[in-house]
């Protein structure tokens, strides 16, 4: 198994209360193999001295575990508390006679708890710990992915990548990473969606002066037609609440040729496109 490390990385610190807490946890000194075994066999015995020390000397890697999940809707602070829990848990459940190192152990505790942490927070609809592992495995991918090829990965490239179907990769990327309520807002300034949506039952207060500017700057236009070739007009594009006809019911409402109604319609048309008005028609577009 690869030996887990502390890696060195920037962390953001603008948080006094975070500060102070790197602060004191860089104050506990780091435990060899022999110790943790020590440590470990005393806190089967109950011993809660043993189990503090065990703790404190694993509260760094914490926070490097926690760095790698930043960014992802939970503060670096609440997902080293997150973290913490589940290496308090490791030292409960560890057994030194697997003949593996504690902090191989504890890792996976570490990493479900910050997961699970995410998934409660982004989430209004809580998904099962393998999908929330697969989907977090996914966006990583997506980043490392990135860096190589220096391009966008593709989906297949991602199901590549990961081990995944190529419907499961597609539905992740799909599937919008949290939820907002409607009426979720910063403050009164910043109201919640629900106050700013449009509502489509409703006409848009504009919308009836749109529609009378309309059909007035229309009436405008059309006036410059023959009282034949504006009625022309009217049926085919079904203005002035008429529904759009054929060419072919226009020549049986006049009883003339479908092709004097064609030859009308195209004359009109010329005249329209040429008007001088048409061009204030472009702001109902």
């Amino acid at each position: 198994m690869r030996e887990l490390k502390i890696l060195k990385s920037i962390t953001k610190r603008g948080d006094d209360s975070l500060k102070r807490y790197l602060q004191d946890i860089s104050k506990y000194a780091l435990i060899s193999a022999d110790e943790e075994v020590s440590l470990t066999r005393k806190i089967r015995n109950g011993d809660e001295a043993a189990k503090t020390k065990l703790i404190n000397s694993n509260l760094r890697f914490v926070v490097s575990v926690a760095k790698k999940y930043e960014g992802q809707g939970v503060p670096l602070g609440d997902l080293i508390s997150e973290g913490n829990k589940g290496l308090i848990k490791a030292t409960v459940r560890f057994d030194d006679t697997r003949g593996i190192k504690f902090i191989s152990f504890a890792v996976w505790w570490i990493r479900q708890a910050m997961m699970f942490s995410i998934n409660e927070h982004k989430r209004l609809i809580r998904l099962p710990m393998n999908q929330v592992n697969d989907i977090l495995q996914v966006w990583k991918a997506e980043s490392d992915l990135e860096q190589v090829l220096e391009r966008p990965a593709t989906t297949e490239e991602l199901a590549e990548h990961c081990g995944l179907s190529l419907d499961k990769v597609r539905g992740y990327i799909t599937n919008p990473g949290h939820t907002v309520t409607l009426d979720a807002g910063d403050d009164d300034e910043r109201p919640g969606m629900l106050s700013v949506l449009e509502n489509e039952m409703f006409d848009r207060p504009d919308s009836t002066m749109d529609n009378e500017g309309l059909r007035y700057d229309l009436q405008i236009i059309l006036t410059k037609l023959t009282p034949r070739q504006y009625k022309i007009i009217q049926l085919y594009f079904g203005l002035n609440d008429h529904r759009p006809m054929l060419i072919e019911e226009i020549a049986a409402h006049f009883g003339l040729s479908e092709q004097c109604i064609q030859m009308n319609k195209t004359k009109a048309m010329v005249i329209l496109r040429n008007s001088k008005n048409i061009q204030m028609m472009k702001q109902y577009l």
